[in-house]
């Protein structure tokens, strides 16, 4: 089946360097879709839970490398995920995600995957070799809107993940990068 899978990989795709090792990082990576989707019902529920105490919640936005560190960052490859902070501190990595690995299939919002909490360690207490960035918004993001509008997404069965969405736009699909551009609601 790998073998299949870099082949379709190298055939679907203009091929680069890049590509080419972004490819070989996916195949490798561990990857539990079904749990992904089947989560997402658990992520919406703390949603809710956080809507009825949004004023001790901040969001923010960050961008950082795919897949991992090894992977280069370019314009074309990056995540895009948010970090939603209780006024204790404590805080948790939420973003959207392919539920295969693959160019397109079903996706769901999820908190905490491995990647977006290794990348924000890194990003805090080492040597952010995620090449984390926040994003800049001059008035910080305004969580009741983003999160109802994180949400609505949830529950909107048509939205279909596509690696490539913050390129070539397709309807009712979108990626972490356009599912955070698409929910992110800046404060007044």
């Amino acid at each position: 089946m790998t073998i299949r899978i870099l082949l379709l990989l190298f055939s679907t795709i203009v091929v680069s360097c890049s590509t080419i090792k972004i490819g070989a990082e996916l195949i490798a990576v561990d990857f539990d879709g079904n749990a992904l989707l089947n989560n997402e019902v658990h992520v919406k529920e703390k949603l809710l839970e956080i809507l009825l105490d949004q004023e001790n919640y901040t969001m923010t936005g960050y961008t950082r490398k795919t897949i991992s560190p090894k992977v280069e960052r370019t314009p074309s490859h990056f995540h895009s995920f948010y970090i939603v902070t209780n006024n204790d501190n404590s805080y948790f990595a939420l973003s959207f995600s392919g539920t295969k690995k693959w160019f397109r299939s079903t996706g769901a919002w999820a908190i905490n995957t491995n990647t977006d909490v290794l990348s924000y360690h890194s990003y805090l207490y080492e040597n952010n070799e995620w090449d984390v960035q926040k994003i800049p918004l001059n008035k910080g993001i305004n969580t009741e809107k983003t999160l109802r509008n994180i949400i609505y997404k949830i529950d909107d069965n048509n939205i279909k993940y596509y690696y490539n969405d913050h390129i070539n736009d397709e309807n009712n699909k979108e990626n972490c990068n356009t599912a955070l551009q698409n929910t992110l609601v800046e404060n007044d």
